[in-house]
């Protein structure tokens, strides 16, 4: 009996140590299935080169998604809803960068509206947005009207200026109007376009105050040519290329300012007669000729200012095409291992193809540094252009198929053509996000 309970205590003992060890290896095996982060810093990069959207491959999370404790804020679906939003609220701005102990990277975003804040996985290479995230150009290039001066706020309460357009950035601020004064006028000196509502906006400078500056609606000002022109109080300037053939037109009103004292300004009357500033439709060519031309330097227009009358006849100005001396071809490269995309990779087995209009943007007369301002252009906004890349079709292990698609990554490519000249090749990178 006491040999029988002592086999039987051993055995017992036997059974709880390798239970006991089980359970330690579980623990072991659990807590090693964790990721832990290495590294955790604040993003120093331009706050423009860090607007993302979500694209709804990962969702968001308290923090690093692999992390022990890590719960979820938004769920893919509405990262991808935000993603394909056509608010720009709904951008995100990425603020901080983690990386783990197994090579993934992580950036805390927020979105615009303040809505959403935490972690989401952005591939493995730390400064460029793969994963769940894709950069953003939240506003592109557009063109700048003929008349360029002499606008006024319409409704300063309602459209008022901002140091960056409401919307297009984190936190974006309107500018201190108390100085502004209801006569004030402003010039125009950029415009853009926000690229999800396409709404126009101009970047203006108050003509009394130039502290006074920012972006502004479009329809939030004025032109000081909006009242109705008729044969009465206006002179229509026609430009023309070296054939004769009309390239764009500008109608100048007279104001009555402008008028010497007592003059009648009636159709018919000469310029010289009635303007205090008999060439001053000169100027006002000169100030509103089509984007793309200059003042023809060998072909005088067709009357001397003073002789033009107001009315039916127009003032015909020459003007010649601007030509780019220098064009600068562009490359297309993965941002994830730095190889470039050759064309076989691709749907069609050929690059976006470009108008030669649009290859302007990597043109110039002279052969100095490319402005990073360059990708901003909507050409990189537009998804049958250079937004993005659509891959082959490759076939998975388990017979799937799977489209690839390149992501245009605006702050890889500034960064890759800092130095870069006119004539130069610009390399445009693309990022194919995780999966």
């Amino acid at each position: 009996m006491i040999l029988s309970f002592k086999k039987s205590l051993y055995l017992g003992l036997a059974a709880i140590a390798v239970v006991a060890a089980v359970e330690l290896t579980t623990t072991d095996a659990s807590a090693k299935s964790y990721a832990r982060i290495t590294s955790n810093q604040v993003m120093q990069t331009a706050p423009q080169n860090r607007n993302v959207t979500t694209n709804g491959t990962n969702a968001l999370y308290t923090k690093a998604g692999t992390l022990r404790g890590a719960r979820m804020i938004a769920s893919k679906y509405t990262l991808q809803r935000y993603g394909s939003s056509k608010l720009s609220s709904q951008y995100f701005r990425a603020y901080r960068v983690a990386t783990t102990n197994r090579g993934a990277v992580y950036y805390k975003v927020v979105s615009f509206n303040g809505v959403y804040r935490g972690w989401i996985y952005g591939g493995r290479v730390n400064g460029t947005f793969a994963g769940g995230l894709n950069p953003a150009n939240t506003m592109a290039n557009a063109n700048l009207p003929l008349q360029k001066t002499g606008y006024t706020l319409t409704n300063p309460q309602k459209y008022t200026l901002w140091v960056d357009p409401k919307w297009s950035r984190y936190k974006a601020k309107q500018v201190d109007m108390s100085s502004y004064s209801a006569n004030d006028t402003f010039t125009i000196t950029d415009a853009a376009v926000k690229t999800r509502e396409q709404y126009l906006y101009y970047k203006v400078i108050d003509d009394k105050n130039s502290a006074i500056v920012g972006w502004v609606y479009s329809g939030g000002v004025a032109a000081p040519n909006s009242q109705q022109a008729t044969k009465d109080n206006s002179v229509k300037i026609n430009y023309v290329n070296p054939a004769g053939q009309s390239v764009g037109a500008y109608t100048w009103i007279i104001q009555k300012t402008d008028l010497k004292a007592g003059a009648n300004m009636t159709d018919g009357a000469k310029l010289g007669d009635i303007l205090q500033n008999s060439t001053q439709l000169s100027d006002v060519a000169t100030k509103n000729v089509p984007t793309g031309y200059k003042i023809s330097a060998t072909q005088s227009p067709t009357n001397q200012p003073a002789n033009v009358t107001v009315g039916s006849e127009d003032y015909l100005v020459y003007v010649d095409p601007i030509k780019a001396n220098f064009l600068s071809p562009v490359a297309y490269y993965l941002t994830n291992t730095g190889q470039q995309i050759s064309p076989s990779q691709l749907v069609g087995n050929t690059y976006p193809i470009l108008t030669d209009a649009q290859m302007t943007i990597f043109s110039s007369q002279t052969q100095g540094i490319v402005p990073a301002k360059v990708f901003d252009n909507a050409l990189f906004a537009d998804p049958n252009k250079l937004a993005s890349l659509t891959g082959v079709s490759v076939k998975n292990a388990d017979g799937t198929m799977t489209t690839p698609i390149y992501y245009f990554n605006k702050q890889a490519t500034i960064a890759a053509n800092t130095t870069a000249r006119y004539g130069d090749t610009l390399k445009l990178y693309y990022t194919l996000p995780q999966r």
